[in-house]
């Protein structure tokens, strides 16, 4: 079951992503305008998810209550970074530091629990990390890209933190209350520190994007705690490398965008690293 989540993960982040990225072009939404749309409908599925499956509250104890805090604070400064740097960026540009987001947290994980680690999973993150560096530092980038770039990493480092929290905080809460408290208490953060001041430019366009691009976030913001609570955290981040092929499709096809040789021969390395790595 925890291969399924993970599989409806990857794909919920890919289309949520090519959502987003059609309305920044189409519509030329704003950052602020996109976050505060994104949480406030991915606040609405989740809640009504709660509601109709009838889950039952939590017991919030102080350690509970400081790894969601922890959650809710990384989660909210790597989606503002994540969603600038998206504004910048193609989709195929940023997908080598994607790439890198998962074997960041698997190590980050391979380091928090030692009763997950195997020897050939550490060195398919080690063998992920060089073929992310060879197939994407060769790119020449405009000033524009490279501060899209810089603001992409920040994300990813927040990011990659994450997965172990989930771990810690799945003792204490489950999977949907996790991704329903974050999604609530991201909302009132952006509210405070990032308010879209116009809300009259609010075209029903974006609204239309936005909805859409949250209804894939929320199943896949849920989907990937189940994911960890099934599979553990290293395993979880390993077949996580699967997904830049998917991406690229979407980059290529959808978005029109151009897709070097170099990415593409990576993603299918990282592929090969990571199924050679399981099956063993």
């Amino acid at each position: 079951m925890g291969f399924f989540f993970l599989l409806i993960a990857v794909l919920s982040e890919s289309s949520g992503k090519t959502l987003d990225k059609i309305n920044f072009r189409r519509n030329k939404i704003t950052y602020r305008q996109s976050l505060l749309l994104a949480f406030f409908f991915m606040s609405l599925f989740l809640a009504g998810f709660v509601l109709i499956a009838r889950q039952p509250l939590p017991h919030f104890t102080l350690q509970a209550v400081g790894l969601l805090a922890l959650v809710v604070l990384l989660s909210f400064g790597g989606n503002v970074f994540d969603e600038i740097s998206l504004k910048t960026n193609d989709l195929s540009l940023r997908e080598p530091l994607v790439d890198f987001e998962p074997i960041l947290a698997g190590l980050i994980g391979y380091a928090l629990f030692p009763s997950e680690r195997k020897p050939i999973f550490l060195l398919a993150f080690l063998l992920g990390a060089f073929i992310v560096y060879w197939g994407s530092h060769r790119r020449k980038l405009r000033r524009l890209q490279k501060k899209g770039m810089s603001q992409l990493l920040l994300a990813t480092a927040f990011y990659a933190f994450l997965p172990s929290i989930y771990k810690y905080a799945l003792v204490y809460v489950s999977p949907t209350y996790i991704a329903l408290i974050r999604c609530v208490f991201i909302l009132v953060l952006l509210t405070i520190f990032l308010p879209v001041r116009r809300v009259t430019k609010l075209s029903p366009a974006k609204i239309r994007y936005s909805f859409s691009s949250s209804a894939f976030y929320a199943l896949g913001a849920v989907v990937s705690i189940y994911a960890i609570q099934s599979l553990g955290v290293i395993l979880t981040t390993l077949l996580l490398m699967l997904g830049p092929a998917l991406r690229y499709l979407s980059s290529y096809f959808i978005l029109k965008e151009k897709v070097r040789a170099g990415e593409v021969m990576s993603s299918a390395l990282l592929t090969v690293v990571v199924l050679v790595s399981v099956i063993k």
